[in-house]
This record gives C-alpha cells, sequence and structure tokens, in this order.
C-alpha cells in the first residue's frame, strides 16, 4: 500500500451540508476545465442523489453522485489526483450505495475518452455514441454485484461443486490467488487438493502471491485448519489476514485467479455461485473490492508461526 493510497479517504457526502464542497469540485471540473454549461449541470437534482466525496488530506479532490433510478454521473477528480485510483474508489462506493438501495443495475453516461475505465468495472455500452453537453458520450450499465454478470456461469451451488470449482481455479492460477471468505468453511476450503494446488503456486515463483482473508479466525484455530498450516509455513508466499469490519463487505465469499478468474457466492450459506473463468474486465470490480477491504485487514496473532 502506497503512501499516497493511505492518504485519500472516500465516504459518503451530505447534500444539505456539504453541498458546497460538491459544487466547488464539480465547478472546477464540469463547467471550468471542460465547458459544460453551468445550467445543464446544475440540474436540480442533487438533492435527491447519494453523493460520495474523495478526500485527500482532509481536503476534497473528487465526487460522484447516485440517483434513485441508478444513474451514477458527476464523476470528477481535480486534474493533480488523477492516475491515483481515486476515481475507481468513487465508482465501487456508487455501486455499493446502489447494492445497498436494492438496485438490480446501475447506468451512466460515459464521456468517450473514459468509456475503457467503466468498461474495466464491468459496464457494457448499450447503443451508439451521443453528445451530451457538446462532449462525445456513450451510455452504459452494468448488473450489481448480486446479480451474474453478463458472461458468468450461474448456479454453482454451496459448499458442492463450489468447492470443486475453486480448486480448479487455484490449480490454474500461474501468478496470484486472492480468497475472501468470513470463515474458510471447512467444507469448501480445508481440502488437500486445494492445499496442494495453492502450495504449488506459492513455490513456482518469487512474484507468486496468495492472499487470504477472513473476519472470525475461531473456527480454523480451534478445530485446526490446511490453509492456516499453509499460511504458517510459507509466511512470506502466503498470506493470511484478518478483516474484523468493514461497511463494503456483505459476507460474500470471493476468489479472484490471476485478476480474470472469479468464483463468487453471495454472503447467504445457502445461495449458488457464480463463475467466470477469464475476463479481466469483469473480474476489475470484484479485484478492486478485495483490494479495499485488505487494505482495512491486519494479520491475527493467532494466524503467527506457531505450532497448532
Amino acid at each position: 500500500m502506497s503512501t499516497e493510497e493511505a492518504e485519500t479517504t472516500i465516504r459518503r457526502a451530505q447534500w444539505p451540508t456539504e453541498e458546497s464542497l460538491l459544487r466547488q469540485l464539480r465547478q472546477a471540473v464540469f463547467v471550468e476545465e471542460q465547458g459544460v454549461p453551468p445550467e445543464i449541470e446544475w440540474d436540480g437534482r442533487d438533492a435527491e442523489a447519494s453523493h460520495v466525496l474523495a478526500l485527500r488530506d482532509g481536503h476534497p479532490v473528487g465526487c460522484g453522485r447516485l440517483l434513485p433510478d441508478g444513474k451514477i454521473g458527476r464523476m470528477a477528480v481535480l486534474p493533480p489526483e488523477r492516475g491515483r485510483g481515486i476515481g475507481h474508489r468513487l465508482l465501487e462506493a456508487l455501486l455499493n450505495a446502489a447494492s445497498e438501495a436494492g438496485l438490480e443495475e446501475v447506468y451512466l453516461h460515459a464521456q468517450q475518452h473514459a468509456a475503457d475505465f467503466y468498461r474495466r468495472a464491468g459496464f457494457v455500452p448499450t447503443g451508439a455514441p451521443f453528445e451530451e453537453a457538446g462532449i462525445p458520450h456513450i451510455a452504459m450499465r452494468r448488473p450489481l454485484l448480486q446479480q451474474p454478470p453478463a458472461g458468468f456461469q450461474g448456479g454453482v451451488t454451496y459448499p458442492q461443486p463450489f468447492a470443486d470449482y475453486a480448486v480448479a481455479l487455484a490449480q490454474s492460477a500461474r501468478r496470484s490467488l486472492c480468497l475472501l471468505s468470513p470463515a474458510l468453511d471447512h467444507r469448501v476450503f480445508d481440502r488437500q487438493p486445494l492445499v496442494d494446488a495453492l502450495s504449488q503456486l506459492a513455490r513456482d515463483s518469487r512474484q507468486s502471491e496468495v492472499r487470504i482473508l477472513v473476519s472470525d479466525w475461531r473456527p480454523m484455530v480451534q478445530r485446526g485448519h490446511r490453509l492456516l498450516a499453509l499460511a504458517r509455513r510459507l509466511p512470506s508466499s502466503v498470506r493470511l489476514q484478518q478483516l474484523t469490519e468493514h461497511p463494503d463487505w456483505k459476507g460474500e465469499t470471493l476468489l479472484i485467479r490471476d485478476r480474470s478468474g472469479l468464483l463468487w457466492q453471495p454472503g447467504e450459506s445457502d445461495k449458488s455461485g457464480f463463475w467466470q473463468p477469464d475476463s479481466a474486465a469483469e473480474v476489475r470490480p470484484y479485484l478492486d473490492r478485495f483490494e479495499e477491504l485488505w487494505r482495512h485487514s491486519a494479520t491475527h496473532v493467532e494466524f503467527r508461526s506457531t505450532p497448532l
């Protein structure tokens, strides 16, 4: 984690009390920099929208909003702050707000030069390019995380064959595997084929990386767990950390292989999972979510290299 990332925070903003901060950002980016007419920028819908705000060293540097119908817009980052990943984090915060509001889909009008940014976040273009406020745009849509995105295979029953898919994903990894699980369910993850695959990945190269993130450490410590033993045996290659609490995590399970393969299951244990074998664009939002949670995690004393 870089110092620059650590100094930037993303949070929800309230229009009635923080209108001036949000207006300053959008005035600078849209009206002054891009030449958007003020009557278009200030459309009278801000009071009904959900807003997010990026702060760097306590100073506002970016923002975005979500309308009740699922439209994401007014994504703005000040020029000196671009290239730091702030836009990705603002977008993720808006997607989380949409999910919490019960929306099944979000959409936006992307400026054409930013279309690839939204594609990497799982948005799909719909229709031909058009002009808005004199700037070329394209309409894009994206299902929310509780829905299987286009190209995903659905109905992967939990715990089986979900557990077998997890092994297959690990066996095909060449550089990295990220695993997020509430308690490393023994039925799915305490299996020798999975341990063998991750052990081989960790030994393949010094650049190989396995990261495991859990919230409840007690079941694996009290009962013993093959992945806990592996992390203790190979601590430099297999990193196991605890996430005590985070508002953006709803208890789902994620396995991400080499930034392009994904196995995902909602927080409810009786829900089926979804599988994406190879699509960096569709997996990117899930990887961004994992990275955000990882930044807020730490190594628990029980994970250290001591005998079970």
